[in-house]
């Protein structure tokens, strides 16, 4: 889709076209008949074919020659969108642009697709386009209308039977009719005329759809600050809706997974499928359809039991799954069935029992195909060779799986990967997962966005033509902050930040070509908010406006406890989960605070004070001796120095500062001298002319070295 200027004053009237009748009925109204009027009306866009359809905010009105998209949801100049009805027909046909070419004398050569623009197609190129403001009709302003070409000029039976020399444009195609000269051909009308929906097949190394062969090209999704179960225990239907038709918008994408775990609370437990979540997936399915998206449904996350043949839990199993695909077996909305996520990475697999894992999914992925012959089948597995590792009945998962489907996150290594999958397998292979983590900020070197981009960039150009498409990992960030999940990586993958802006990847991923999909399934049920509102309690995220960052957890009960931005200075990170070992660790001005979740074991803890439990849940790190180490300073054998023994005591100092790391000091400190003492955890200043004790920001300088040694900068949140 191609950005277009904005529109003035919309006119409000109905204009119909009863000259055209009885064939045209449509009428054009409102911004879309202000934009036809003024862009070229008929001879640019011919007439409407059907009337405007509004869905998910998204007003679409296809023209003979053009397909015009108003987004209400978006501020202008991003509202309204010129679809590339161009490339998506003949991708729709089963062509392919054309081979490069070199530049030709007389002609105008365009880098980005390889493609001449010549006699007699370049005068009418030339002269017209879209109305931007620019003096005489301006390159911008003609690309803006046809876009850029696809193909050269070549020979092509058209609808009327009849060989014409025609060349392909993203938004158009030019037809010479001889005597009639040169015309616009009615791609709307064609594309119209094209049956939408069905379902989509395997055939030997390729997906199709309605005849033709097709490319995947998808994210895995969890909507905003709803990661993981809080998708489905925390269900919001809008914002879904809102977030995925930005994606299509946007991204271009054909496609979405959504991770299915098999026990929620109140919806699906023990194979017992909830009439809610039955609810929610026809929400997504709607959503989802209206935009003209195919869905892959990962079953069973988050299981770990793998159960025997003939044992109880597997019962369980077979009858979740006649209840959860029984309701969608002629849902074509569906692309796949996923069994399973990543069964390889489970404990049971890793510990030599990868063989009941293996008949496990066999036998599911059986199930699957007799109560559902229409989807395919796949199974995501985490690692390429465990795809093809036999299980004890001689079968892998290559067999039972109609889509093959690998997770790759080493962009270098996927070329090779999908090489050797390809000569295991004569079947569609699908790169469901792959990406790279942006952040957390400054936590672990090579996690930024410049890597993110190289790793698609990578990728992408690598697998182009060995696979049938490929899903990011994921759509978005995770607001780490309003919830009480600890940030980490897994927040991080996205290609959209949390306030929606796109990341340098998401442009690479743009790029990425695409086969348009259609649903012939469309519905209009309500969509709801299911669950939980915010945390609340003294748990809950508190936001500190002067920082921009959350104390949350036993973060913010320290927090208030123990003095607030007094006692440790403001937060300089969200809380985070360190990756050498586990740890979750905030950085603050004055203290870097550690997490130890252990420290709640034993009978005694809950009848412990706050305070008391705060001491057990919370340590600091020795920010204090290693900056006096640096300052060459020798541990051992420094007394508390007087100034400071009263403020000590009563800041319970053993826990908050430990021993003494130097004697009393004097030391320029912002530009005036302080007495001060360094300890394991900290350093405390005094004042000499208002007496009044502090915490030395060591938390900075703590924060810069973590900076540094991830080669990030200190950046702000």
């Amino acid at each position: 889709m191609l950005l277009l200027g904005p529109l003035s004053l919309a006119q409000t009237e109905r204009r119909c076209f009863p000259e055209a009748g009885p064939e045209i009925t449509a009428c054009i109204e409102g911004r879309l008949r202000d934009f036809w009027e003024k862009q070229g009306s008929l001879s640019v866009f011919g007439y409407p074919l059907n009337e405007a359809t509004q869905t998910q905010g998204v007003t679409t009105q296809l023209f003979e020659r053009a397909r015009l998209e108003y987004h209400t949801a978006n501020n202008p100049p991003y509202d309204l969108l010129l679809g590339r009805l161009g490339a998506d027909l003949l991708s729709k046909k089963g062509k392919q642009p054309a081979k490069e070419t070199t530049p030709q004398e007389g002609c105008l050569f365009f880098a980005e697709t390889k493609q001449n623009l010549c006699p007699p197609f370049l005068p009418l190129w030339q002269s017209t386009g879209l109305e931007l403001g620019e003096p005489g009709v301006s390159q911008a302003e003609s690309l803006a209308l046809f876009g850029l070409p696809l193909t050269p000029a070549q020979q092509e039976v058209l609808s009327d039977g009849q060989t014409y020399t025609v060349q392909w444009f993203e938004r158009a195609r030019f037809e010479d009719h001889g005597e009639k000269g040169i015309l616009l051909g009615l791609l709307g009308k064609e594309m119209g005329s094209l049956n939408p929906g069905g379902f989509i097949k395997a055939e030997g190394s390729r997906l199709i759809y309605q005849g033709n062969s097709i490319q995947l090209k998808g994210v895995n999704y969890y909507p905003k600050g709803r990661p993981w179960m809080e998708m489905w225990s925390n269900w919001k239907g809008k914002l879904i809706e809102q977030e995925l038709t930005l994606a299509k918008a946007q991204l271009g994408i054909n496609s979405v997974r959504i991770l299915l775990p098999y026990s929620i609370r109140g919806l699906a437990d023990m194979g017992k499928v909830n009439k809610g979540l039955l609810k929610e997936l026809r929400e997504m399915l709607q959503i989802a359809g209206n935009l003209d998206l195919r869905l892959i449904i990962t079953l069973f996350d988050f299981y770990e039991d793998f159960p025997e043949q003939g044992s109880k839990d597997e019962w369980q199993n077979l009858n979740y799954l006649n209840a959860l695909i029984g309701p969608f077996v002629n849902d074509e909305r569906i692309l796949a069935w996923d069994i399973h996520n990543e069964p390889d990475h489970y404990d049971l697999w890793n510990e030599g029992k990868a063989a009941r894992v293996q008949t496990w999914l066999g036998r599911m992925a059986d199930r699957v195909h007799q109560l559902d012959p229409n989807h395919l089948v796949t199974v995501g597995m985490g690692k390429s060779p465990n795809l093809w590792q036999p299980g004890p009945d001689g079968r892998s998962a290559l067999d039972y799986s109609d889509l093959i489907s690998v997770h790759i996150y080493n962009a270098a290594d996927a070329e090779r990967q999908i090489y050797e999958l390809r000569m295991k397998v004569n079947k569609p292979i699908l790169i469901e997962e792959f990406g790279w983590p942006t952040g957390p900020r400054c936590a672990v070197k090579g996690y930024t966005e410049e890597a993110q981009e190289k790793a698609y960039q990578t990728l992408l150009p690598a697998v182009e033509g060995q696979v049938v498409g490929v899903f990011a990992w994921t759509l978005r960030d995770y607001e780490p902050g309003p919830t009480l999940r600890w940030d980490s990586h897994e927040e991080h993958y996205g290609l959209f930040r949390p306030d929606d802006t796109l990341k340098p990847a998401a442009l690479v991923f743009q790029a990425f070509g695409s086969s348009p999909l259609t649903n012939g399934t469309k519905t209009n049920l309500p969509l709801t908010s299911d669950g939980a509102g915010p945390p609340r309690g003294w748990a809950a995220p508190k936001f500190i406006p002067e920082s921009g960052y959350y104390v949350k957890g036993w973060f913010r009960r320290a927090w208030e406890l123990f003095g607030g931005r007094n006692g440790f200075g403001l937060p300089l990170s969200e809380a985070f989960t360190r990756k050498e070992d586990g740890r979750v660790v905030q950085y603050f001005e004055a203290a870097v605070l550690e997490f130890h979740p252990e420290g709640a074991g034993g009978p005694t803890f809950p009848t412990l004070d706050p305070l008391q439990q705060t001491m057990r849940m919370i340590s600091f790190q020795d920010i204090g001796s290693n900056f006096a180490a640096n300052r060459g300073f020798t541990p051992g054998g420094h007394k508390l120095a007087a100034e400071f023994s009263p403020f000590y005591a009563g800041a319970y100092g053993p826990w908050r500062l430990g021993e003494p790391s130097s004697d009393l000091l004097t030391e320029e400190i912002n530009g005036g001298a302080k007495s001060v003492q360094y300890f394991q955890r900290g350093r405390l200043e005094l004042n000499p002319t208002s007496k009044a004790i502090q915490y030395g920001l060591l938390g900075t300088w703590a924060w810069q070295n973590q900076c540094q040694a991830t080669d990030q900068p200190l950046g702000s949140p």
